[in-house]
């Protein structure tokens, strides 16, 4: 009997907890790294990343190697109260940590100074896109926490750049033990493009 999404999630939660903070600091740091070394880092001219959440995949190291290498680089902010959120350009001249504030659930989100990627998405013909997630499978099959932000965001950004003839790549950043060989998935679910475990 195939696994459902609460089982999932309650697994992951406690596989997460019984991990150091050094060890998956040092796991993220790894992968980061593996990842900047790949020809979709290379030929991307814009990153979407993201802050992590505790206990989470952190892509912190790709965050500050697109700032430093000249890619447009944009973090995501929710709407209050909603599952809608949108990716903010970071200015490449201003440090980090001064364009960020807490947002919900205690992670850091761009502050109101930060322009909204989207408008701006014609300027980038391949943007790379980091997807957090609970758990993935090797084909790019994602399960989420279930609020429904980034399937939202990415259905949104796949249609604008359709339209502005910007290619996107998808890709999944978690840790080898949240690659699972069966997620429940929808018939709309978006599938990673690749995964960086």
């Amino acid at each position: 009997m195939p696994k459902t999404k609460p089982q999932i999630r309650k697994e992951i939660r406690e596989l997460l907890a019984s991990k150091s903070a050094q060890e998956l600091n040092d796991e993220s740091n790894r992968i980061c790294a593996a990842f900047l070394q790949t020809k979709f880092y290379k030929e991307a001219d814009a990153i979407l990343s993201y802050m992590p959440m505790p206990k989470e995949a952190s892509p912190l190291c790709i965050t500050e190697a697109a700032l430093k290498d000249g890619k447009a680089l944009a973090l995501p902010r929710t709407v209050p109260n909603t599952n809608i959120m949108d990716f903010y350009l970071i200015k490449k001249d201003i440090p980090l940590q001064n364009q960020l504030t807490q947002g919900a659930w205690n992670i850091e989100e761009p502050s109101d100074s930060c322009e909204n990627f989207f408008p701006h998405i014609g300027k980038f013909k391949r943007i790379a896109v980091i997807v957090p997630g609970v758990a993935f499978t090797k084909e790019g099959l994602r399960l989420g926490h279930g609020k429904g932000f980034y399937d939202i965001y990415i259905e949104r950004l796949l249609q604008k750049c359709k339209e502005k003839e910007s290619r996107v790549k998808l890709l999944g950043l978690c840790f080898g033990f949240q690659l699972l060989p069966f997620v429940p998935c929808e018939e709309h679910d978006v599938k990673m493009d690749l995964m960086l475990c």
